[in-house]
């Protein structure tokens, strides 16, 4: 991809995380305020509005300023836990025209990392963490075995939604959902299904720009 093609795949995403609000508000009723869908909302409101009145010479740059926008828009540690997945990632790839295989790969993995320093949960937290970690890892065993971009991003896709859903079976140990320990069973948690909404958007752009 170039950096036009990175800008669409964000607005797509953009466009997915506001569709998603009113599934993420209800799953974040169970455990929560009730509002993670409106935050969410209203930072890639901002991303999409960004992506439509700048300029950006790389792929780097445009992750990079949606990363910034996020932390700067959705406010709380939300903000720069999903912001790191953007700033994170796009500090860790070179400043070039293309993006490829190896640059997605990089940027997850670098992403994961950024949200676990800011966030300080780790896999099994019932986080965010656990959409990504296993959608980062299946990108990159179907890297490792040679397929396409479109491919790794489908495997990454598939489980992160897994992740997210099996934060359902996993005791709270961060945010809010935290203090209601063992009652925190059986709720998938809003951020995790937010993370999948992001790598699903990003897989289903690229999957329509291969075909």
């Amino acid at each position: 991809m170039n950096t036009q093609g990175i800008v669409k795949m964000m607005q797509e995403v953009s466009n997915a995380a506001i569709d998603a609000k009113e599934e993420l508000c209800r799953l974040d009723g169970f455990v929560g305020d009730g509002d993670h869908g409106f935050t969410v909302e209203r930072g890639f409101k901002a991303v999409r509005e960004m992506l439509e009145t700048e300029t950006f010479g790389s792929p780097k740059a445009v992750l990079d300023a949606v990363g910034e926008e996020l932390a700067d828009t959705m406010g709380g540690a939300i903000g720069l836990i999903i912001g790191g997945l953007f700033t994170g990632g796009a500090e860790a790839i070179e400043d070039k025209d293309t993006f490829d295989v190896e640059d997605m790969r990089t940027f997850l993995a670098a992403g994961l990392e950024e949200i676990k320093m800011v966030g300080g949960a780790t896999e099994g937290d019932c986080t965010l963490i656990d959409a990504l970690s296993p959608a980062s890892s299946a990108f990159a065993d179907a890297a490792a075995a040679g397929q396409d971009l479109s491919a790794c991003m489908e495997k990454a896709a598939a489980a992160a939604d897994g992740g997210a859903k099996a934060t359902a079976d996993m005791v709270a140990k961060k945010g809010r959902a935290k203090f209601l320990r063992e009652k925190s069973l059986g709720y998938i948690d809003a951020g995790s299904v937010t993370m999948a909404t992001i790598i699903r958007a990003m897989s289903e752009y690229v999957k329509n720009q291969k075909a």
